[in-house]
Order: C-alpha cells, then structure tokens, then sequence
C-alpha cells in the first residue's frame, strides 16, 4: 500500500470514529476535538495526486481553515473582549470532509488511460466531444451546464419554481427543507453531509460554471480533466439521493 493509500485510509477511520460519536454516542461535534482529524487531513494533502488537484486545493484553503468551530468572543460592559478558546469541529466543514474523502476513496485508485471511464455518462455525453478536440474550457463550461440543467429540472418539476445557478442549489439541497435530500437528516452527520454538498454545488456555479460563461477562459487539458471529475461527482450524487 503506496503512503497516499495509507494516509487515506487513516483519514477514513477517523472521520468514522468521530461520525460515530457524534450518531452512536450522541456527542456533539463541537464537544470533539478537531485535532486528529486536521493532522490526518494535513499529511493527505501532499500525498493526493496531481489529477485530484481540485480537491487537493479544496481540503488544504477551504476546508482546513474553518474545520476548528471559531472561539467564542465576548464583551464586558466595559468594553472589554474576553476570547473563550475552542477545540471543536465545526459540523459544516465535516460535511465537506466527508464529501471529499468518499470521493477520493472512490476514485483515488484509478489508473485506466481513459478519464471518460469513471466519468457520469451525461458528462461524457456534453463534453467528451469538446475536450477530445481540445475545447477544453468549453468541456468543462458544458459540463457544469448539464449539472446545473438536471438539478433544475428536478427542482422545477418538485415546486413549480425556476431557480438557477448558486440560488438553485442553496434552495434545492437546503439542510432546512431540502427538495434533494443526500444526507440523513435525523443525524448530525446526514446533517453536515447534506450542507457539505450544498456548498460544493453552489460553489461549483459560483466559481467554475459562471467565469467561463461570462467571458472567454483558456484552461489547460489537465486543469479541464480536474474540473470534469468534479462535474462528474456531483452528477453521480444525485443518483445517490435519499428518497
């Protein structure tokens, strides 16, 4: 096993020891420390390969950052600040950590010469073309498109209402009432999962399908290959939803 499967798998154990806690033992994430999750996270990093890039960059400037609930700040009556410090986990970035890792367990040991053989069938039916003829920021735009067109027709046939892009997704895959549920919602853990995915796709609108619809972007075919993964995990988790 190379050190990038290992450092995985360590990874994986402790977020099923801490989702145990939080769904078996009632123990809420905030009271658990964040500690050995972000040092197994940490090693991961350097260790993820240069294909999963995205998520790479995702775990080591987003999620890593604010996986530590912020300590509580408070003021006197005269002014003063007192800093309470806190160790725990904040829920929302363990959402997203679960995210991440299941698809890096899922995806990480791939080593066919093709990427359309684990990449969702409607992804490789609206960009396969475009990248194989070297339209790569056209690939991913199209891509991101067809994400966005099957979450909103699920969303238009289940309201009645046309919502689209980053709002879309917020409304369609909200923690509160959500139109596509992914995550068991009477635990904790289907409760962070749920918002984790949210912010992924909405994040994906936000920063990978509107530049590229906006104005004319060059992209690079390894950078296109990264971001066609990412398009492809978020379709293959609507087949996931929790009915």
């Amino acid at each position: 096993m190379n050190k990038y499967n290992k450092q995985l798998n360590n990874c994986i154990q402790t977020i099923e020891r801490i989702s145990n806690m939080i769904n078996l033992q009632h123990i809420s994430s905030e009271e658990i420390s964040y500690n050995e999750l972000y040092n197994d996270l940490y090693q991961l990093i350097s260790l993820i390969p240069q294909e999963y890039h995205i998520f790479r960059d995702r775990l080591r400037d987003n999620i890593l950052p604010n996986l530590k609930i912020p300590d509580q700040v408070t003021k006197a009556r005269n002014g003063q600040l007192f800093v309470t410090p806190r160790n725990g986990i904040n829920p929302y970035s363990f959402g997203e950590v679960i995210a991440t890792i299941a698809y890096l367990k899922g995806n990480g040991n791939n080593n066919s010469p093709s990427i359309w053989d684990n990449i969702h069938p409607q992804i490789s039916m609206v960009a396969k073309s475009r990248y194989d003829n070297g339209h790569y920021a056209d690939a991913v735009e199209a891509a991101f498109k067809e994400v966005n067109t099957r979450v909103k027709n699920i969303y238009k046939i289940r309201t009645s209402i046309e919502k689209d892009g980053a709002k879309l997704m917020q409304a369609a895959f909200s923690v509160h009432n959500p139109v596509i549920k992914i995550g068991d919602l009477s635990t904790e853990t289907g409760i962070n999962i749920q918002q984790g995915y949210m912010e992924m796709f909405a994040g994906a609108m936000i920063g990978i399908r509107n530049p590229k619809a906006h104005c004319n972007q060059t992209i690079s075919k390894a950078d296109a290959t990264r971001k066609l993964h990412f398009a492809s995990m978020l379709m293959y988790k609507l087949n996931d939803e929790i009915i």
